[in-house]
């Protein structure tokens, strides 16, 4: 093996010659250029401060002189010319400097000659330089780096070579002494020295070898007693050697470890199990004491083992005692159990006794880990739900009997569920272990954190003076639990939401504290997140109602009381119905037909919108595959709520549902999304819209300017149409201002190439102005109210429009876009059913 690490040895120091040099190459030129050119520099500072007093009386002997001083001061010049209004003199070195570096050497390098000119008055002086001497300096470093990489390499091959000369003197060693002992020499032994490995089989070749000297030597003197009383007790001999035999298979197929000794409690054997714990060969350990050898690491063991063991000398019953620390022979330290015993003879006499013991390091490591895990978070680190109760209730005690306050926190992050489902569970994980460290770096010794579950987590915070210093407390928390979380080397930002019951010393049970927090957390998510809030009693009966009322809409869900009515979308121009639209409504036992109004605003911010959502899906497009077979051309709208739709999972389950109706082309589905909703997260909202038109859905923007429309959000947004709130629509024909916001929505749909709808039409003359301002697609009370859908297709059935579709369409308009009422106000019926 070692002489299979020469080449990869070789290879690692190529590399790294090949670096060092490399970097040492362009180090040393670096700053061998950087002298050169310093040099240089300073040579035609200090020539032109000489040359200048002689210029000015023109001395040629005196400036012929300075120039050939020149050559002596810088090793490196190898001309200096000199014109001036006098003449002209040259100054050449003759003999250049000894290169003593390969020629090659040079075009490695990248200093080069230097001709630099001087102007010194009207005179101009030309220096040239060639870099002779820096690139010596450099060669002379790089060839002595060069010899003392070579002696490391020798060096290291050196070491190499004398480690497997040792490895085979040491084989060679150990093949001579084996071949001795099997030919019969069982006295002889491997000297321990050398190297770790060479020790290390030294000793165990030892005791192996001493273990079957001891034994030969056992059966050689067993051979020889036998001998002795061979013919007087040669059936007897027998019986005694199976039975040997036996104790001695026995005690080395004994799993445990087992030490025998006689009744003065020297040992007699110890199986190969003990010699291996305990660290001592049998061939040593006979005779010792048991307590030299069986060393318990305390006095109180030591102690309790010596006493236990005079007991069973005196005839008393079994010991098993658990728990205990064996330190063996090399000083280490193992948890082990042990069961005491006496050794009778056939006439129940006491003759010795047997200790049977056995390593139990890892079971109890095992129940520690157990105990741990039982009563902290494996992910995060931090007390579970079980230890919190704990603590909990003794925290609570303790501020009822020492008068203080205690506040309880209730932590969660903001928007996980999503963080958790774009980024991955790993990233969600990371966020949960930081923000647990986060509480707990806070926590300290005085306070107290847990993690309840997903992210939620428990801060109690004992001893308070006063509300204000909880306040001061949790202002500090919130801002650590706002910073960004760094995940794989990117910012994640994240807040937390925190609920926070005060104890002040009423008879109140820790669940209910714990069950205030989670009312005022609830407050502090509905108004707006990244907050705390407090639990206030008042709030308490509103908070239950609510969740009473949220229960009761699921339970609605699930027991099929929800029902979805159609009202129908009309082309008036061409007098046709183009479509439906699906509104909800809770067929209630009890009160009727309640409208969704009064129990969606309950389960908006809760998942209930979102089963309610699915469950709408699936019933209009089952309504519409029915309906197919009367009019292929008919589209369904279906109102989504932002939280459905913002959705991770929404267009993955979208298209699961789509599938489920395969008869129903998708382009024949409309989903209208709430203008407010879609300006929270536009991003998003535009990537799932996006996704969706790519299956053919289309989208409508219901009740378009009722937020905070703009034409920058509307060029982002991917709508395939504007529906007109009804609220402008009903008073467009009273108010001028309503007039307008119809028209210029109307207008920037067109602008846009979008397709745009009013609701709320109650009366012919709203039909009339609307098609005079461009808009032909109405709904509302003056076409039908919402019906269920077994009474739709009798509706079309008996729809008429053309008996007072001509007389609507020659009605002139009622009110100026620039003016006053234009007509009078008498108001009639859109249209008539027949």
């Amino acid at each position: 093996m070692y002489s299979r690490l020469f080449v990869p040895i070789f290879i690692i120091i190529a590399i790294v010659i090949g670096v060092r040099y490399s970097l040492l190459f362009q180090s040393e030129s670096a700053y061998a250029n950087a002298r050169y050119q310093k040099d240089a520099g300073d040579l035609g500072v200090y020539l032109h401060k000489a040359l200048l007093p002689a210029l000015t009386t023109p001395d040629r002997a005196a400036l012929d002189n300075m120039l050939s001083s020149a050559l002596l001061l810088e090793a490196d010049l190898v001309s200096a010319r000199l014109d001036y209004a006098g003449g002209h003199l040259e100054a050449l070195r003759s003999t250049p400097p000894l290169a003593d570096y390969p020629p090659w050497f040079r075009g490695l390098n990248g200093l080069q000659a230097i001709n630099r000119t001087i102007y010194i008055g009207n005179a101009s002086l030309v220096l040239g330089f060639e870099p002779t001497l820096p690139l010596a300096q450099v060669w002379r470093t790089l060839r002595q780096q060069a010899a003392i990489s070579l002696v490391n390499i020798t060096i290291i091959y050196t070491l190499l070579g004398i480690i497997i000369f040792a490895n085979q003197r040491m084989l060679k060693r150990v093949n001579d002494i084996t071949t001795r002992f099997q030919n019969g020499d069982h006295g002889v032994r491997l000297p321990v020295s050398g190297t770790l490995e060479a020790r290390m089989l030294a000793v165990t070749f030892n005791n192996m070898a001493q273990r079957v000297q001891a034994l030969v030597h056992k059966l050689q003197q067993s051979q020889n007693k036998l001998s002795e009383q061979l013919a007087q007790t040669l059936e007897a001999q027998a019986l005694l050697q199976v039975e040997k035999e036996r104790i001695e298979v026995t005690l080395a197929s004994i799993g445990d470890a087992v030490i025998t000794t006689d009744l003065n409690g020297k040992i007699d054997t110890v199986n190969d199990v003990a010699q291996q714990l305990t660290g001592w060969p049998e061939a040593r350990a006979r005779g010792m004491e048991l307590h030299q050898v069986f060393v318990l690491a305390n006095n109180f063991g030591q102690h309790s083992l010596l006493k236990s063991m005079a007991a069973i000398y005196a005839g008393g019953d079994v010991i098993k005692v658990g728990n205990q620390s064996l330190r063996n022979r090399m000083g280490q330290t193992i948890t082990v159990e042990y069961t005491a015993n006496a050794i009778r003879s056939a006439r129940n006499e006491v003759q010795g006794s047997v200790l049977v013991f056995r390593d139990v390091t890892e079971r109890r490591q095992l129940m520690q880990q157990i105990s741990w895990q039982s009563n902290h978070d494996i992910l995060t680190g931090l007390p579970n739900r079980a230890a919190l109760a704990t603590r909990f209730e003794q925290e609570v005690i303790r501020a009822r009997e020492q008068d203080y306050l205690l506040a309880v926190c209730l932590f969660d992050l903001d928007h996980f569920q999503y963080v958790n489902q774009t980024l991955g569970q790993d990233i969600g994980d990371e966020i949960l272990k930081q923000a647990a460290s986060r509480l707990h770096d806070f926590a300290g010794a005085r306070h107290y954190v847990a993690r309840l579950g997903g992210d939620e987590f428990v801060l109690l915070l004992p001893e308070m003076d006063n509300r204000a210093a909880v306040e001061q407390a949790l202002d500090q928390l919130m801002a650590a639990l706002s910073r960004d979380y760094q995940c794989d080397g990117e910012a994640v930002g994240m807040s937390a939401s925190a609920g926070v019951a005060v104890y002040t010393g009423n008879e109140i049970s820790a669940d209910s504290l714990l069950r205030h927090a989670d009312q005022a957390l609830y407050q502090a998510k509905i108004t707006g997140r990244n907050r705390y809030h407090f639990f206030d009693a008042d709030l308490d009966e509103q908070v239950r109602t609510h969740h009473n009322r949220r229960t009761e809409v699921r339970t609605a869900l699930l027991d099929g009381e929800l029902r979805l009515y159609y009202q129908p979308k009309l082309d008036m121009r061409k007098a046709r119905i183009v479509g439906m639209e699906a509104l909800l409504r809770w067929q209630h036992p009890l009160r009727g037909v309640v409208g969704p109004g009064d129990f969606l605003p309950i389960v908006e911010h809760s998942d209930v919108i979102v089963d309610i959502g699915e469950w709408v899906l699936r019933e209009a497009l089952r309504q519409l595959q029915d309906w197919r077979a009367f009019d292929a051309r008919w589209v369904i709208s279906v109102n989504i709520a932002a939280r459905h739709f913002q959705r991770a999972d929404f267009v993955e389950r979208l298209t699961a549902i789509l599938a489920e109706f395969p008869d129903v082309p998708p382009d024949m589905l409309e989903l209208e999304i709430l203008e407010s909703s879609a300006l929270s997260d536009i991003a998003h909202v535009r990537s799932i819209m996006l996704d969706c038109q790519a299956l053919g859905i289309s989208f409508a923007l219901d009740d378009f300017g009722t937020g905070y429309s703009s034409m920058s959000y509307l060029k982002r947004l991917p709508a395939d149409m504007l529906k007109i709130d009804q609220s402008f629509v009903r008073n467009m024909l009273v108010d001028r201002d309503d007039l307008h916001l119809v028209s210029a929505v109307i207008g920037l749909a067109k602008s846009f190439g979008l397709g745009v709808i009013a609701e709320g039409v109650e009366t012919m003359e709203h039909g009339a102005m609307l098609m005079r301002l461009g808009c032909d697609l109405v709904q509302g009370y003056g076409i039908a109210r919402p019906m269920p859908a077994d009474e739709v297709l009798a509706w079309v059935a008996s729809f008429d429009t053309a008996a007072m579709w001509q007389a609507a369409a020659q009605l002139p308009p009622i009110f100026s876009l620039h003016g006053e009422p234009a007509g009078g106000t008498a108001q009639m019926p859109l249209f008539v059913q027949s």
